[in-house]
């Protein structure tokens, strides 16, 4: 009898793994390959049958009462139409395909903490590695990495964010120390890639959660004394790429105010006022991918640069620049109200749950900042995926 509740308990461990395989492989391989996405549609099948055979239909049941599922398959319709028209399609139909499946038929109450803190564990490790390799042992440029180190960088945010909330609600000194680590080596990590723009989209992030458990857990001065002192050494281990990027800085504004904006701030400025001028242009259905001519013209008009025109930038590096150009205001708005509508439909709002979702959607909107994180399948997939399980856990909880 021992010997089969044994077998049954191991069996049982083997199928949940498999179910969230998926999960573990977008915190995981979907950034260290470029055809992640591909393998991730296969783990995602295997996922949605062995979750049929195990529950049958009702978890299907179960989370298509989930409303922010409704959203997804908004997404999935909008893009199957786009694709079906050859209209401009922010939307990439794989990946919005991949999140409504794995949504339908994943059980959320598998994606426990423990659940979490092995797939930040695993994700830590493998990111670092990635980072290391390319650039102290088979040293390449950031663009010829096999996946975009900006975007990356974002990545490295999600997983930092994760371990500081673990960290918080920790209970085990092993795992908070653990944790603790995870969270220095994904800075690090961030620091390596030399991206700006994930540092503001990290910093005001991990202050806000440190100050949300300070102030709930009433250990302010004792926050404040070890958030300065782990601030110096990140700083002070990183300090020959630190001082580098804020050389990189200086000399790009002096360049700036001298006219000359062909550096890397200086041309995102640049298309964030070509992308200005031609949302008024054409604020409501936006040109899709057929703004080309139009920088041509804004170069001719001496409104931007002709080398910034003749870049023929595929995004504005902006998120909310980018979409209101290519899709107008009413596609903006869209991108709103898919940010918006899960923090303003939470049941908990102080849930680890929570915490998770107010995370990600301001790393997403600070990093959309300067970059456009979806535009990016590796980013897309991760974000909504993690908010849709958050956002059912959460609503799911209170009815449980």
């Amino acid at each position: 009898m021992r010997t089969l509740m044994l077998k049954d308990n191991i069996i049982e461990r083997y199928t949940n793994f498999l179910i969230t395989l998926p999960i573990i492989w977008i915190f995981t391989g979907l950034f260290i390959l470029d055809n992640g996405d591909k393998i991730l549609v296969i783990l995602t099948l295997l996922s949605t049958v062995i979750s049929l055979l195990i529950y049958k239909t009702s978890v299907c049941k179960k989370n298509i009462k989930t409303p922010y599922l409704w959203f997804i398959f908004a997404l999935l319709f909008i893009s199957i139409i786009c694709e079906s028209l050859h209209i401009y399609n922010p939307i990439n139909v794989r990946a919005i395909a991949i999140i409504t499946v794995l949504l339908c038929f994943l059980p959320f109450k598998l994606i426990t903490e423990k659940t979490l803190l092995i797939i930040t564990f695993a994700a830590t490790i493998s990111s670092f590695i990635f980072v290391f390799w390319f650039s102290y042992i088979n040293i390449i440029g950031r663009s010829l990495w096999p996946i975009n180190a900006i975007p990356y960088s974002t990545y490295l945010c999600f997983i930092a964010a994760t371990s500081l909330i673990l960290f918080f609600n920790a209970k085990n000194n092993i795992i908070k120390y653990s944790l603790l680590l995870c969270l220095f080596f994904n800075v690090t990590a961030i620091f390596i890639t030399e991206t700006r723009g994930a540092l503001v989209a990290l910093v005001p992030t991990l202050l806000a959660i440190v100050v949300y458990f300070s102030y709930k857990n009433k250990t302010i001065k004792r926050n404040a004394i070890v958030s300065i002192i782990s601030l110096v050494i990140i700083c002070g281990l990183n300090y020959p790429i630190i001082k580098q990027r804020i050389n990189q800085t200086t000399a790009d504004i002096t360049l700036i105010k001298s006219g000359d904006t062909n550096t890397s701030i200086g041309l995102r400025l640049d298309f964030w006022k070509a992308g200005f001028h031609l949302i008024k242009e054409s604020p409501v259905i936006g040109y899709g991918t057929h703004y080309f001519q139009q920088l041509d013209t804004l170069a001719s008009e001496k409104i931007i640069p002709q080398y910034a025109a003749s870049y023929k930038p595929l995004h504005f590096h902006n998120q909310f620049v980018d979409i209101s150009v290519k899709c107008g205001l009413f596609g903006l708005l869209g991108l709103l109200v898919l940010l918006i509508f899960p923090i303003i439909k939470l049941t908990t709002k102080n849930s680890n749950e929570a915490l998770l979702i107010y995370s990600y959607t301001s790393i997403l909107i600070l990093a959309g900042l300067t970059d456009v994180p979806f535009f990016h399948k590796q980013l897309f997939l991760i974000f909504f995926i993690m908010i849709g399980i958050m956002y059912g856990r959460n609503k799911q909880q209170l009815k449980s």
